[in-house]
């Protein structure tokens, strides 16, 4: 029955394949309490993006719909800390996840689901949770829309890269 059981999964949910540990988080997580659903029911362009970012060895986070919903690959793990943020924060709406921080992001995120420009912001301080306190941390990162099937934006895009060491070493050194 299992071999059945993983062989229909693996047929019914391809854009899941792969990923490392968070592809395995999300193929084994009860979706049914989440706003996005079960995955038999996820949009194709919600598929497609979540098979990108779980293919690809760049940090990146989707959230998607109305409610930011997180997904995320092993590359963005590390920016989330130890005793931090992860696994918990895979399907939950962005606004919890970040509840610390909120303030500074969600104007951003505002702005692409409005269908306005992709904001690009390099080496900007944005501090949150991880490692077990508030950190002050330094981001180089992009939001992008994502369009649904009806040419909707549904979900925000979110290429990053810590950027701590670099600015703090430039920092010390103009110092």
């Amino acid at each position: 029955m299992a071999e059945s059981t993983t062989a229909i999964f693996s047929q019914k949910h391809q854009f899941l394949s792969g990923g490392g540990e968070m592809g395995a988080l999300m193929r084994a997580k009860d979706w049914c309490d989440t706003p996005v659903g079960i995955p038999d029911h996820w949009p194709q362009s919600l598929r497609t993006s979540i098979s990108i970012i779980l293919n690809s060895r760049f940090p990146m986070l989707l959230l998607w719909g109305p409610g930011l919903i997180c997904f995320y690959n092993d590359p963005f793990r590390p920016s989330l800390g130890i005793n931090g943020k992860h696994p918990q924060i895979l399907g939950m709406r962005a606004e919890e996840a970040w509840s610390e921080i909120w303030h500074i992001i969600e104007p951003l995120f505002d702005q692409v689901m409005a269908g306005g420009e992709s904001v690009f912001l390099e080496d900007t301080r944005v501090p949150f949770y991880r490692n077990g306190k508030i950190e002050e941390i330094y981001w180089t990162f992009c939001y992008s829309g994502v369009r649904d099937e009806s040419g909707k934006i549904a979900g925000v895009f979110v290429n990053c890269m810590e950027t701590t060491e670099k600015v703090l070493h430039e920092k010390k050194t103009s110092a």
